[in-house]
């Protein structure tokens, strides 16, 4: 078998007799191995949480996971940081061509479609290879926003998701206890349960990140050391 494996993953746009692109499903598979996000709707608006891998000699307020693309726009990420900051300045870029174009801020939903068509062109090129990445992204248009987009380019929009290491668990976890009737502070509270229900280890504050968009102001905002202190006081 892996004979066979390596005699079709040396180009991006060999498929296996089995119909299988090789490349993509690295590209996956380096989404599956990163740390966990989790995005959730609620009804004033919509969270992002993220778990950080920190190390000892690194300065504290490194962020990798959580990036502001328009105001009301922001994006979490799984899988290669690298490939991430590349498509989250690809982003930040048709935010503004957006905007300057036709006067207005762009849709959630407009801009997923754009990056995972990006990304899309990304799996059928010789001389490139898939993004090793997946997002969440969210904000709100006329109402609170969630998406997901893959290594293949297509996105969906969801209530909740969680993506990365440990997703399967986390999901089903999200599955049984989300409602429709949260409001922002109940998600962050939910996100932060999850997390802490499916780490490996004990999870602090300073090893998370969590961001929101409110309704009432359209603005992506992440969450300061105080206001995640005190959202670990209060959940348990």
């Amino acid at each position: 078998m892996q004979s066979q494996t390596a005699s079709y993953d040396i180009a991006l746009t060999t498929f296996s007799p089995d119909g299988r692109l090789f490349q993509v499903e690295y590209a996956f598979e380096a989404v599956r191995k990163g740390t966990p996000i989790l995005g959730i709707r609620g009804t004033d608006g919509v969270v992002l949480t993220a778990v950080l891998r920190k190390h000892v000699l690194q300065e504290p307020n490194h962020n990798d996971k959580i990036f502001t693309i328009d105001d009301a726009i922001g994006a979490a990420i799984a899988g290669l940081s690298g490939d991430a900051r590349t498509l989250v300045t690809y982003g930040r870029e048709l935010a503004q061509i957006h905007q300057l174009t036709f006067g207005e801020p762009i849709s959630v939903k407009v801009l997923g479609k754009k990056l995972s068509d990006h990304v899309q062109s990304y799996t059928q090129q010789g001389g490139t290879r898939p993004y090793g990445v997946s997002t969440l992204m969210v904000g709100v248009d006329s109402a609170p926003q969630l998406y997901m987009t893959t290594p293949i380019g297509t996105f969906w929009s969801y209530k909740a998701q969680a993506v990365g290491n440990g997703a399967d668990e986390m999901n089903a976890m999200l599955e049984r206890e989300y409602r429709s009737d949260l409001n922002v502070e109940g998600a962050l509270k939910l996100a932060l349960r999850v997390h802490k229900a499916t780490a490996a280890s004990p999870l602090r504050p300073e090893g998370f990140m969590a961001a929101k968009v409110m309704t009432k102001d359209k603005r992506f905002t992440l969450l300061d050391e105080k206001s995640v202190q005190a959202l670990f006081d209060t959940t348990p």
